[in-house]
């Protein structure tokens, strides 16, 4: 029973030791880079930003307020509610951004002049990714996504959208809203590298985002206690063996030897 105790406590200090590793190695990398640097920030130009008033001496050109009401109502079959409207510019154009939620779900458009605009199409998201990274590399391929596996690297964001994948600069990825054409996520090598760091960190092996995870509370919070169980189960006294063998013999020289028998 000993050797048994032995061996797991063994194996169950090697995993620790893996998993402590895995948690300082994690952490100096993480330390590495900016945050900003690892969702690939510095790699696309910002969205285009009116200027303070700007947006007065265009009244003009866009459809008045009361007109969203109607292209709304044109746009979706049934209720809508609108949460909020605000001008932005987008190459060159001034539209209303508007979001709301239509039967249950959340949406945001875009509206101008001639209404809604329509959903992108390949060529439009390809043309839209391009034009928002710095120094675009070559295009890897466009793809309409409606559903992705668990642990993927765009789990938690808004479906459907567009993916638009770059051989360079890092093997970018944008996603887009179909819609807005708005950059949702963007992920690059150093990202994948962070992720997978991330679930060694929190040890959320399935989906990396759980990081109150079951096998990190028990490796953070009884780490002590196991050791301690381990401890106590390998000095469990031995068997008295006859005094005329040699396993009898080894225990008497152990027992003298200990400091609490020349007490």
């Amino acid at each position: 029973m000993k050797i048994l105790f032995r061996k797991i406590h063994r194996w169950l200090g090697l995993l620790m030791a893996v998993q402590i590793i895995a948690w300082m190695a994690s952490g100096l990398w993480f330390s590495l880079y900016p945050i900003e640097e690892i969702r690939g920030e510095h790699l696309t130009l910002p969205p285009e930003a009116l200027a303070p008033g700007e947006g007065a001496g265009y009244f003009a050109e866009l459809p008045p307020p009361g007109f969203l009401e109607q292209a709304l109502d044109s746009h979706f079959d049934g209720p809508w509610v609108l949460q909020s409207a605000s001008l932005i510019r987008l190459g060159g154009e001034l539209l209303w951004r508007v979001e709301g939620e239509q039967a249950g779900q959340s949406y945001t458009r875009l509206v101008g002049a001639g209404g809604v605009r329509p959903r992108l199409s390949a060529d439009a998201a390809a043309r839209q990714a391009r034009s928002l990274v710095r120094a675009p590399g070559a295009l890897r391929d466009v793809r309409w996504l409606e559903s992705t596996e668990p642990g993927s690297e765009i789990r938690g964001r808004p479906l459907p959208l567009w993916q638009v994948r770059f051989e360079e600069p890092e093997s970018l990825n944008l996603y887009l809203d179909p819609w807005t054409g708005e950059i949702l996520a963007r992920r690059t090598d150093r990202w994948r590298v962070f992720d997978f760091l991330w679930m060694l960190h929190i040890m959320d092996f399935d989906e990396r985002e759980d990081f109150n995870h079951p096998l990190l509370q028990i490796a953070g919070s009884h780490r002590g206690r196991l050791a301690g169980v381990q401890q106590a189960a390998l000095r469990c006294r031995q068997p008295d063996w006859p005094e005329g063998t040699g396993a009898g013999r080894r225990l008497r020289r152990h027992r003298l030897q200990s400091p609490l028998d020349r007490l």
